[in-house]
């Protein structure tokens, strides 16, 4: 048995009409499997990467080129193909890479979007139940829907995954202008010496282990602890970490939101992996603060021009120690002197945040 996937959003199951054929259950089965994997590769971030249903429909002659369903003698055959379809679906859902769910913004309103046409779907599927009733089939004397009224129900089902195809297009689109804004933005690998501070260098490679917090570890515990976890974690390629905060882009905010919701903070910032966007919405929830004298561990650190960020894990009297992703390529640890540093400010947890966890 295949192991289950792990979906951005489950979609809710689209369920069969009374006398559904193989064919049309077929249909309805491979437009639902369709539809989860864009929308996983829509919240990995990778709507380009999602599979072209439609164009299989085509190519099999299951539709014409205006989405109509072609009625068919070849049952058993389009059946056949149907769940070759579907199994294709479900195997490009299973490549796709979980760990980085939620990674841009836009992902939540193409979801809306796209859940929304398919409940349009399962209204239009169950209207089918008001039409005339089934006929015997002559040679399996099975009893189906006649093909006026299966073969608009085929084609809403590709209808819908036409809809959704072209909402991924758009996402994909606003995706690659979050990605160049971030890129426009940000300096690629920013290391400590742009900001006035000292690079402590990486002796050791990443330990390849998980941090386990202990149970009465505070919140600021743990913030340090699965930061300073993280040390050593290195590029491959141009800006990809094989880690849960990788966007396949300048990562800076990514890793330090990342640390902040293993700890147990999760601030809904309106964009985590643009630097002034962070900074903006902490603002606005009152949680930026301009001045460094305040700045403490648990903290986050936004660099002037707000073009880098940094999770502070020491303070040791007019110093701070760092630990902040894509600095030179990987996650390090930086030393900072607050009166000659560059800084925008820090972004402190909320309030609540700040207790102690009691074990359980």
């Amino acid at each position: 048995m295949s192991p289950p996937i792990d979906h951005y959003f489950p979609l809710p199951p689209l369920t069969y009409p009374d006398y559904a054929s193989d064919m049309l259950k077929g249909i309805i089965d491979a437009t639902h499997a369709a539809v989860q994997a864009n929308v996983d590769n829509l919240g990995a971030g990778t709507p380009s990467r999602a599979p072209k249903f439609v164009k299989l429909l085509r190519d099999n002659k299951i539709i014409d080129d205006q989405n109509q369903s072609i009625a068919t003698t070849n049952h058993n055959e389009t059946v056949a193909t149907l769940k070759n379809i579907e199994a294709s679906m479900e195997e490009n859902d299973a490549g796709v890479d979980s760990s980085t769910y939620g990674a841009y913004t836009v992902a939540g309103d193409a979801y809306e979007d796209i859940e929304k046409a398919v409940k349009q779907l399962q209204g239009t599927i169950n209207d089918a139940k008001t039409t005339p009733g089934p006929t015997e089939d002559p040679v399996t004397h099975k009893i189906y829907w006649p093909e006026s009224v299966e073969g608009p129900l085929r084609t809403a089902c590709a209808t819908t995954a036409a809809k959704v195809e072209h909402r991924m297009l758009d996402a994909d689109a606003d995706i690659r202008r979050h990605a160049d804004h971030i890129r426009k933005s940000a300096p690629d690998n920013p290391t400590s010496s742009g900001y006035g501070g000292v690079t402590a260098p990486l002796t050791t490679p990443w330990s390849g282990h998980s941090y386990i917090p202990p149970a009465d570890a505070s919140t600021i515990d743990k913030i340090k602890g699965f930061a300073e976890n993280e040390l050593g974690v290195t590029e491959i390629g141009t800006n990809h970490v094989n880690r849960p905060y990788n966007i396949d882009d300048a990562w800076c905010a990514s890793f330090a939101t990342w640390v902040w919701q293993q700890s147990g903070i999760n601030v809904d910032w309106s964009n985590k992996n643009y630097v002034p966007s962070v900074w903006s919405d902490a603002a606005s929830k009152g949680l930026a603060d301009s001045s460094m004298s305040s700045a403490r561990p648990g903290d986050l650190v936004v660099f002037g021009g707000q073009n880098h960020i940094g999770v502070v894990v020491a303070r040791n009297g007019n110093t701070i120690t760092t630990i902040e992703g894509n600095s030179g390529d990987a996650v390090r640890q930086h030393t900072y002197d607050l009166s000659s540093g560059n800084f925008t400010g820090v972004i402190h947890p909320p309030a609540t945040s700040n207790k102690t966890p009691v074990a359980v």
